[in-house]
């Protein structure tokens, strides 16, 4: 088979890309692959309160057509400065004018446009967060609830154009140079069959984390080192995260210890009207033993049942005393294997911040909070263990400067003792896991005919910030 691009990915990144040639170059042909499921098959057990079993193989989550983009989820598109080091990619003027292309296509299959502009952090707030030494980065957030997410995706389903083949439950695994272009190898559910193609574009996601890297390195493409960041995801009472959650819904927060040394930011912010629920990512067998790490993903829709919503933050330190990054990853997963078999557990934040051990069992943890923990496929455990003494101290210095501010923002109490038994403490976040090729402004690696887009490229994460990537690589192939 010839086709003039492979994409393999289509998630923001691949679907931009897609969209991208066929308004710079109507009619190029395109085959556009995709490990996961059609975006209607793509449940996941744990937001039913079910076990996660991995999905035969391809987690739903992160793979599927929409990718980041969840169906049955909410998401929220956070524009530039989020994702700053696409500014210094791109350049200021370029970077601006693919994120306001990214978020007109991403929102284009809307009875309405939402307006990123309309919620922002009153001085008040600046202020009242300073005082604790807190910086919120401030940029446009517009959420888009399940509904208007599920209209997107079979929008962007809808409108890819006849020059578009989509392949689902296909997945690139190999590709080698071949005159000016590559053939390209792709496992389907009937078996391996070799593509020809001038363009490939790989915007392979959290799927293809460690199988990208491993093919970028066999074409011989330069690569950096990612910074590794590890941490955990505090859960809630929404109602403790509402009022900041209404005023910035992606609440960003960077603050460095009195080391000036591990950097801790907040990751993934759920909180607001619905609050949030935690995801479960399934890795699979890209780091050998499966794992499985945690996500976020805003609501706007859940029902409330007989205890309050659950709102969480990612909150993640530089991973520090494990050597480079390859170490630091591996020394990471020993020990969460080792400590919960690779699957997500939990710790009061009485027992994290005493460093001990909970009483009780998950099940009698569960029904003893006073709100609906979102995820029930959990285990108590030493969560405070998977750290270093380094990521630890940050990661609790960091919460106990953190939520103080929080608190007093919605007007509760600020002592944080009255939180110690209404707080979970869920593991693992990993994050920043993706190494850096060697990229050109139009997302190209050096010497080969091969574009590497959104989370694969090491760069910024996000769903306009992969957009932005993939904009870019179709617009450099069209040119």
């Amino acid at each position: 088979m010839q086709t003039s691009v492979v994409i393999a990915g289509a998630g923001p990144a691949g679907l931009a890309c897609a969209r991208a040639i066929a308004t710079g170059q109507p009619g190029t042909d395109v085959l556009l692959l995709e490990a996961g499921r059609s975006y209607r098959r793509r449940p996941c057990p744990v937001d039913r309160g079910l076990r996660c079993t991995g999905c035969g193989g391809v987690c739903n989550v992160i793979s599927g057509f929409g990718g980041a983009m969840h169906y049955g989820d909410g998401i929220k598109l956070s524009l530039l400065p989020s994702g700053r080091r696409l500014i210094d990619h791109f350049g200021r003027g370029r970077a601006h004018e693919l994120c306001d292309r990214a978020f007109d296509w991403l929102t284009e299959p809307l009875d309405a446009k939402p307006n990123p502009y309309k919620q922002r952090v009153s001085p008040e707030t600046a202020k009242s967060f300073a005082t604790h030494g807190l910086e919120i980065r401030e940029y446009p957030v517009a959420v888009i609830g399940e509904s208007e997410l599920r209209q997107i995706i079979a929008g962007w389903h809808d409108r890819l154009g006849p020059a578009v083949t989509l392949w689902d439950r296909a997945e690139l695994v190999d590709a080698q140079p071949k005159g000016d272009g590559l053939t390209c190898t792709v496992r389907t559910h009937t078996g391996l069959t070799t593509v020809d193609t001038q363009h490939l574009v790989l915007a392979t996601g959290r799927r293809g984390v460690t199988s990208t890297a491993d093919l970028l390195r066999r074409l011989g493409v330069p690569m950096t080192d990612p910074d590794i960041s590890v941490g955990v995801r505090f859960e809630m009472n929404a109602d403790l995260l509402r009022a900041i959650g209404l005023e910035h819904p992606d609440l960003k927060i960077s603050q460095f210890q009195d080391t000036g040394v591990n950097k801790v930011k907040t990751f993934c912010f759920c909180g607001g009207v619905n609050g949030g629920r935690i995801k479960f990512t399934h890795y699979q067998g890209s780091f050998g033993d499966p794992v499985i790490t945690l996500d976020g993903h805003e609501t706007m829709e859940r029902p409330v049942g007989t205890r309050p919503l659950a709102a969480n933050f990612g909150l993640l330190s530089q991973a520090t005393g494990r050597g480079g990054a390859h170490e630091a990853r591996e020394s990471f997963l020993t020990a969460y294997r080792k400590l919960a078999g690779g699957r997500p557990f939990v710790q009061t934040l009485r027992a994290f911040l005493s460093r001990s051990n909970d009483a009780e069992e998950w099940a009698a943890v569960e029904a003893r909070m006073p709100f609906q923990p979102s995820a029930r496929d959990l285990q108590t455990g030493r969560v405070d263990q998977l750290f270093t003494l380094g990521e630890y101290a940050s990661l609790t210095a960091g919460f106990e400067r953190l939520m103080p501010s929080i608190l007093d923002h919605s007007g509760q109490p600020t002592d944080l003792e009255s939180l110690l038994d209404a707080v979970l403490v869920v593991a693992p976040e990993l994050e920043f896991l993706w190494e850096k090729p060697r990229l050109d402004g139009g997302c190209k690696v050096p010497g080969l005919p091969v574009h590497v887009v959104g989370d694969a490229a090491g760069i910024a994460q996000g769903i306009v910030q992969g957009a932005m990537m993939g904009a870019a690589a179709g617009q450099a192939i069209t040119r």
